[in-house]
């Protein structure tokens, strides 16, 4: 903890650094901070641009950003796009770029917050003022994922609410009913008892994953920090929260607690579900192309069960298409953006379902909400409306960390749910002072 608190201020000294650097010297930028950028040569003819893009996605996920990048440069035959694949590490490897003035021309984002404070991010909002980009295409609740610190710091790439999968053979061996939208927390949890048996998991709920949990607190009534992103004590600790907290181990008791090993988590268990050793799985659609393609198992998908008198509360995940304060191409670089995440471009983006525009006339033409596989992540997203904790604090990382323990010691060691709550509540607001 000591040493990653050490590493991070490190790079927000060398983030201050630069942008202080870049501002007392010239840099031969023009007003929109583009350097000339695709000026005519002495011949007349277009300057001949190079853009780094750089992306966590790789192999298969990396390649319908590909093809529309391919699209892009088919229509801007000046500007040359060189996909940069980084798979491991990005953040971190993010934030030395941008501290040490590498940062590629257009690359993704999606935890603004921690970007956001070393200065190094182009705000896009005088870009979108200038030329009247046209916001309102996109969903709202994405659009509130772009901004931190009254500024835009990035154009929406695609997104994914999450939902629940599952196995229809299990539930037919078992002979289990498939499972319904609206479908209640009591029924999940007979649902997991039933379909839990040696070598099968109902479901695995890890106490690891705070993330994930989000929707779960959210659809009850509550929250684990506050939306102006201030306060922990007296929101993590509630009362709607401690029932929450019951649900979540009774879940995991029903069927996770077997699981002692660790092997499995709502991230990673997608070998396990296609062969047949969960029988339920929390994710979004990423993954859902690649199986229905290879066609080992029946599945489906339903919404997330909900607390009797609660309402359906979906998690998003989404990013950003963003672009480096000192960058040295700025105009070309919003073409980029702009390709990317509108009409066209994320068109070509989510042609194979693994995730929805961010462009809402997009998601209607392509008919998304009435995929049978489908139709459940719209439906969570109907009903999405809020941000993600990480998305309202810079120090929401150190606080996860102290609620993860106290989740782990109610799910392993059975601790009061209570007094745990208030306990970890206390711990993390002293991260926020």
């Amino acid at each position: 903890m000591i040493s990653a608190k050490r590493s991070w201020m490190s790079v927000v000294v060398m983030v201050l650094c630069v942008s202080l650097l870049a501002a007392c010297g010239g840099n031969g930028k023009n007003e929109s901070g583009s350097e000339n950028a695709g000026s005519a040569s002495a011949g007349g003819s277009p300057k001949k641009v190079t853009l780094r893009f750089m992306t966590w996605d790789s192999g298969q996920t990396l390649q319908p950003y590909q093809n529309a990048i391919n699209a892009f440069m088919e229509k801007h035959p000046n500007i040359e796009v060189k996909v940069e694949s980084v798979p491991d590490n990005y953040d971190q490897k993010l934030l030395t770029a941008l501290a040490s003035n590498t940062a590629p021309d257009v690359f993704m984002a999606w935890n603004y917050p921690l970007y956001v404070p070393g200065g190094a991010l182009e705000d896009l909002g005088p870009w979108v003022e200038k030329e009247q980009y046209d916001l309102d295409m996109y969903y709202p609740i994405l659009m509130d994922y772009m901004k931190y610190d009254g500024k835009l710091w990035g154009l929406p790439t695609t997104y994914s609410p999450r939902a629940i999968y599952y196995n229809k053979k299990l539930f037919d061996d078992a002979k289990v009913p498939y499972p319904q939208d609206g479908w209640t927390w009591d029924e999940f949890v007979e649902t997991v008892e039933k379909l839990t048996k040696p070598g099968q998991y109902g479901f695995i709920a890890t106490p690891d994953d705070v993330f994930t949990a989000q929707p779960f607190f959210w659809s009850n009534g509550g929250d684990l920090i506050s939306d102006d992103g201030k306060q922990i004590e007296g929101v993590l600790n509630s009362e709607q929260n401690v029932k929450t907290m019951e649900f979540l181990k009774r879940v995991y008791d029903a069927s996770s607690k077997i699981n002692t090993a660790g092997k499995f988590s709502t991230n990673n268990g997608i070998e396990a579900f296609q062969t047949g050793q969960i029988a339920m799985w929390d994710n979004g659609m990423w993954p859902l192309g690649d199986m229905l393609a290879a066609g080992k198992l029946d599945l489906g998908t339903v919404t997330h069960p909900i607390p009797e008198g609660g309402t359906l509360k979906g998690i998003i995940h989404t990013s950003g298409y963003s672009m480096p304060k000192n960058g040295e191409h700025k105009d070309e670089a919003w073409e980029l953006i702009k390709f990317m995440s509108g009409p066209e471009g994320s068109k070509i983006i989510t042609a194979n379902k693994f995730a929805f525009s961010p462009v809402m006339q997009v998601d209607k033409e392509n008919g998304y909400a009435n995929d049978p596989y489908l139709k459940a992540f719209a439906k969570e997203l109907e009903g999405s409306d809020k941000l993600i904790a990480n998305m309202r604090t810079e120090k929401w990382s150190q606080a996860e960390d102290i609620i993860r323990s106290g989740f782990q010691a109610i799910f392993y060691h059975n601790d009061d749910i209570k007094k745990m709550l208030d306990t970890t509540a206390q711990k993390a607001q002293e991260v926020l002072k």
